[in-house]
């Protein structure tokens, strides 16, 4: 299909066109952040905070009505732009795939190679291998199945092994023989722990996370499809994520659903994500039917959003925006009903295991904010993983997410009528301030506003958004674009 014929169906306002751009920034940002964690290089860590900055000014930019009349007389370029885009990444996406099955183990059986290529390429392949994350939810979810309570029997060491993951895709912590190595500790280091692990698996060393560290759902929900014979968690993840998708083309206008659809297919870290078994992948579903299914379908929203607060702690940071918005275009009774429908599933699926063991539970929630981790991501954070901040405490940085999250909320509650859509988005700000700041926070977020905005908002200006017939004042107040 030639430029002239995609570019006859990119039926869509500038900004939703901008995304597509956003999207080409937040794989420059990952690859150059990723490659300077990889590869221990302060100017590439400090490089890839720099374009991490301007993706979050792009997201934002796309996500603000105004954007469309700034751009209104770019949209020809725009259009030829997103059409050039969608097109290289794609390629990309296929090489990568190709690369990483076929060419990337002969390359690395080739002795001639450098030693930093032979890094680069092997934390490629491992991004499509199970993490620590993965590999303690699918062995929970075999626990679960067992009868065995999954928070007092996980196991990373057992875990890794048994699904062929790598041991430097764990999580260390600043314990042990690694309490003095800051900021990272290197390969050799994790491997020797590692080796002397494996010698006696069913002993886990206190150099490694080894929690399930997630709420119930992150293996309740998983447990029917491991039940019915599916052996790799990954597949579930697909089958959530394609369902969300799925939800999210339907309620977007016909007209429009080209662009989105174009916009989720190069969006190539959400694939990779899953490829790799993210935890995330499956609670990103959750959240983008959450907050599409808001002024559609409250019970759906408010069952999709428990479902995520269940699933893991990083939708914890998307609650009070949501409850926000539903408080301020809803209404108060509507506001009670899907806050005690948050709060009930929470407790349904989290209860037994809490009144099993409520201190292990709580040991396990907590355990992201509380053990000792090392610094890592492409925030803020990157600052002092190259050596440009020597700090070595969280707090400072626990202290900015605390302060970023709080102004977040009071100036969401002033705006949010007028500007509903940055939501999400403004949720995951607190955390580009975190001690970490993991990439995999941010990258799904982008395509939730990028549906939110489309779902809602129609290209003539015209308000669709539903709001609470019973508040006149409502009726011209939530308006995504001006």
């Amino acid at each position: 299909m030639g430029l002239k014929s995609i570019n006859a169906y990119l039926y869509s306002t500038p900004r939703t066109l901008l995304f597509y751009f956003a999207v080409v920034t937040q794989l420059v940002a990952s690859a150059i952040s990723s490659s300077g964690f990889v590869l221990n290089s302060p100017p590439l860590l400090l490089i890839g905070l720099l374009v991490w900055i301007i993706w979050f000014v792009m997201i934002f930019k796309v996500i603000m009505p105004q954007t469309d009349h700034v751009l209104s007389k770019r949209i020809n370029q725009l259009k030829k732009g997103a059409s050039i885009i969608f097109i290289t990444l794609v390629i990309l996406g296929l090489g990568e795939a190709i690369g990483i099955s076929v060419l990337t183990p002969r390359i690395m059986r080739n002795q001639n190679i450098s030693s930093d290529f032979r890094q680069l390429m092997t934390g490629l392949k491992e991004v499509y291998e199970y993490n620590d994350a993965t590999a303690l939810t699918q062995q929970a979810v075999e626990n679960l199945l067992k009868g065995e309570n999954p928070y007092a029997n996980a196991n990373i060491i057992e875990a890794l092994t048994k699904y062929n993951g790598a041991y430097d895709r764990v999580t260390p912590l600043r314990t042990g023989s690694l309490s003095n190595i800051f900021p990272y500790p290197q390969n050799g280091q994790l491997k020797q722990v590692w080796d002397q692990a494996v010698q006696t698996p069913y002993k886990v060393p206190p150099e490694f996370e080894s929690r399930v560290c997630y709420p119930a759902a992150s293996f309740l929900l998983p447990a029917p499809f491991i039940l019915m014979g599916i052996t790799d968690i990954r597949i579930v993840y697909i089958i959530f994520v394609l369902a969300g998708l799925a939800y999210a083309v339907w309620v977007i206008p016909k007209k429009k659903r080209l662009v989105f659809v174009g916009g989720v297919i190069i969006s190539l870290e959400l694939w990779s994500s899953i490829a790799g078994g993210e935890v995330g992948s499956l609670c990103f579903p959750l959240l983008l039917v959450a907050w599409l299914a808001l002024n559609r379908n409250l019970w759906l929203s408010a069952i999709a959003m428990g479902l995520a607060v269940t699933t893991k702690q990083t939708a914890w940071f998307f609650i009070p925006f949501y409850l926000v918005l539903v408080l301020r275009t809803q209404g108060v009774k509507r506001f009670l009903l899907v806050l005690s429908i948050i709060a009930g599933i929470f407790l349904i699926t989290n209860l037994p295991f809490f009144i099993a063991t409520p201190k292990l539970w709580l040991i396990s929630m907590m355990s992201p904010m509380t053990d000792p981790m090392f610094p890592l991501g492409g925030g803020l954070v990157a600052l002092v993983s190259g050596g440009f901040l020597h700090i070595q405490s969280p707090l400072p940085f626990t202290i900015m997410e605390g302060v970023v999250f709080i102004l977040g909320i009071i100036w969401y509650l002033r705006y949010c009528r007028r500007y509903p859509q940055t939501g999400p988005i403004i949720a995951i700000l607190p955390l580009f301030f975190a001690w970490r700041s993991l990439w995999s926070y941010f990258f799904y977020v982008a395509i939730i506003s990028l549906a939110f905005i489309m779902a809602n908002d129609d290209t003539d200006g015209k308000n669709t958004t539903k709001t609470n017939p019973e508040d006149n004042k409502l009726q011209n107040s939530m308006p995504i674009s001006e």
